[in-house]
């Protein structure tokens, strides 16, 4: 009895069950020699670190009885010493069947001849109908109705060629040439022969995208959905031509529609080209726009669209439910960029209102996003706050004038890192940190003042909030570096002490303010400065002597509050000497030497005798022998 031959289509999967099993055994068979040199390493190892004890004859009976399964080693005929383990013998590695060259694999050549035949004919088709056009045989409805008819064609080709093939690579090209022809032909009624209107040829465009995904899904090819999608993200400015509301309109709407094509796949670099284009077109209409603000609308909807699909895959609960995969959380960013373009030209309070939406919109996508176990492409945490920050220090620009514009970012700067020393997270430091180093670069900007007597006359309120504002920022600095990293103190450390010698910006710059609204003298403002001067130099003492005082604990923290105490004590002994020698007159001069004299000699003083009160309390008193002589005290 004969066997019949099995059908085509099951010889073809038996092959490639068997291909399957072929490489299952490849793999169990690595892990068997892997396992089996292991053993023999550890073997080896065993037999080093426990000698066999040598050899008693009188015990033989005993040993015969107790001997292990490996048989014995003879010991070598060599004198006495300690015995020496058998070398271990080198690892097995498996010889691994050699590769097979590409171009003997079943099937590639077969795909490439497919491939390259279907290009050349589409080429040959091309050339024909190109001839028959010049000859005058085909006028402007036979080309169109030529072109449809030739779409449809390859289309229903790459459908019979997949239905009767394995491999998808010829139904992909026969596919992706139909549609790309489709697009032509709606470029053509639409723009050059001008037989319909724009908006109905972006909603047929429309349609042969929306069939070119539904085809693209059925397959699973992203190559045939990326090649859908930007095909006609190419054609739409074509069609659409000056319409920029109805080509924005027309993009954005086939970034949110083409999303579903995305559903239960990781198809990243279909998210790419579903996002860039429509994003770098919405950037043009921003810089482009009139009075109509289509392009903010635009702008706005694309960078919420996108940071909602990239926020809600983060969700394990939500993307379980759904089968939402992960999205590239860069492209929250790249589609973030127009907004933030129209923010900074747009109308001033229309600008502040984009800004508010998109940070506060980034600040919830920061909150919902997964601070860890997320890979590196889709952490959307650091990319959010970053977009926050940046958003909020343009809409600073914005929404102050340029009196308070800089006060505004000390704020903003203080804001940062009080929220990061409030959470603890690193994520929100690394934001805050150069935000604050912007906003102490504006609040240095008043170091000139700090030294010259002649702008006292210039300094004005919000100036004064301003030095406030920088030595709270330099204290918050300190403890937010403190509470995240906290084997790295000397950071804090640097940082508070830049905040007590950046207490001159408020004193000096409040003291010219108050005095030119006492108005006393000639020159009130001058006057204030000295004031304001003869005063930091006092406070410097002052908290100089308070660490001197905390260096008295004995604890950990004592050497540093020491050094401190007398490194700032000699910062403001060379102001009182270089500085306020030559810069201060009068009565203010010799406040601040009397004043700075007298606290040096009471930091003397009370220092010598909170040191002596340690040592007393450190040194244990011994009544073991009442007769003996009491120790000299110094």
């Amino acid at each position: 009895m004969s066997i019949p031959p099995l059908a085509p289509d099951r010889a073809a999967g038996y092959r490639d069950e068997l291909r399957v099993l072929e490489d299952e055994f490849a793999r169990a068979m690595t892990q068997m020699y892997q396992v089996g040199n292991h053993i023999t390493r550890v073997r080896a190892s065993l037999d080093r670190a426990v000698q066999p004890p040598p050899a008693v004859p009188a015990a033989a009976p005993f040993e015969a009885a107790h001997t292990s399964v490996h048989p014995p080693v003879a010991a070598p005929a060599a004198p006495a010493g300690p015995a020496q383990a058998p070398p271990s013998p080198p690892p097995f590695v498996p010889a691994l069947p050699p590769r097979e060259p590409w171009w003997q694999r079943e099937g590639v050549i077969a795909k490439v001849l497919a491939a390259v035949g279907a290009g050349i004919t589409l080429i040959g088709i091309a050339f024909l109908l190109a001839i028959a056009i010049q000859a005058g045989y085909f006028g402007p409805l036979a080309r169109v109705l030529t072109g449809g008819i030739l779409a449809v064609a390859l289309v229903a080709a790459a459908l019979v060629v997949k239905r009767r093939q394995d491999t998808a690579v010829g139904a992909l090209g026969l596919a992706a040439t139909g549609f790309a022809a489709g697009y032509l032909d709606i470029v053509a009624i639409t723009r050059i022969y001008e037989w319909v209107p724009a908006a109905l040829g972006l909603v047929l465009a429309g349609l042969v995208a929306v069939a070119g995904l539904v085809l693209a899904r059925l397959w699973g090819s992203q190559l045939l959905a990326v090649l859908i999608v930007l095909g006609v993200a190419v054609l739409a400015p074509v069609v659409g031509d000056t319409h920029v509301l109805l080509v924005g309109a027309f993009l954005l709407t086939m970034t949110i529609a083409s999303y579903a094509a995305q559903v239960g796949r990781r198809w990243p670099v279909l998210e790419l080209v579903r996002i860039v284009p429509t994003t770098l077109y919405a950037l043009v209409a921003v810089a482009g726009q009139d009075s109509s603000h289509d392009g903010t609308v635009m702008a706005v909807v694309l960078a919420l669209f996108v940071l909602a699909t990239t926020v809600l895959p983060l969700r394990r609960e939500i993307a379980g439910r759904l089968s939402l995969p992960p999205a590239l959380a860069g492209l929250a960013a790249v589609a973030s960029a127009p907004a933030l373009l129209a923010g900074a030209l747009e109308d001033r309070w229309l600008g502040v209102l984009v800004l508010g939406v998109l940070t506060a919109a980034h600040l919830v996508g920061a909150w919902f996003g997964p601070a860890a176990g997320v890979p590196s492409v889709h952490r959307l945490r650091e990319i959010s706050l970053a977009i926050a920050a940046v958003a909020l220090t343009v809409l600073v620009f914005r929404a102050f004038d340029d009196a308070y514009q800089p006060l505004a970012l000390l704020v903003l700067a203080l804001a940062w890192v009080a929220a990061a020393a409030a959470t603890r997270d690193a994520s929100v430091a690394a934001i805050a940190f150069p935000v604050a180093v912007v906003g102490l670069l504006t609040g240095s900007r008043h170091l000139p003042a700090l030294t010259n007597r002649s702008m006292a006359t210039t300094v004005e309120p919000e100036h004064v909030l301003e030095g406030v504002a920088l030595v709270a920022l330099l204290l918050l600095l300190g403890i937010m570096w403190h509470r995240i990293w906290p084997r790295s103190e000397e950071v804090a450390r640097a940082s508070w002490a830049a905040a007590a010698l950046a207490l001159a910006f408020p004193l000096v710059l409040g003291g010219a303010v108050l005095g030119g609204l006492l108005d006393v003298g000639d020159q009130p403002a001058a006057s204030g400065f000295l004031v304001g001067h003869a005063l930091s130099t006092v406070v410097w003492m002052g908290i100089a002597a308070a660490l001197l005082v905390r260096g008295l604990r004995g604890d950990a923290e004592a050497g540093t509050a020491v050094r401190a105490g007398l490194g700032l004590a000699a910062i403001a002994v060379g102001k009182l000497l270089f500085f306020d020698l030559s810069a201060l007159s009068g009565l203010s001069r010799v406040l601040s030497f009397i004043v700075a004299g007298i606290l040096l000699l009471g930091m003397g003083v009370g220092y010598a005798q909170a040191l002596e009160r340690a040592r007393r309390r450190r040194t244990p008193v011994d009544n073991s022998s009442p007769g003996a002589p009491l120790p000299p005290t110094v």
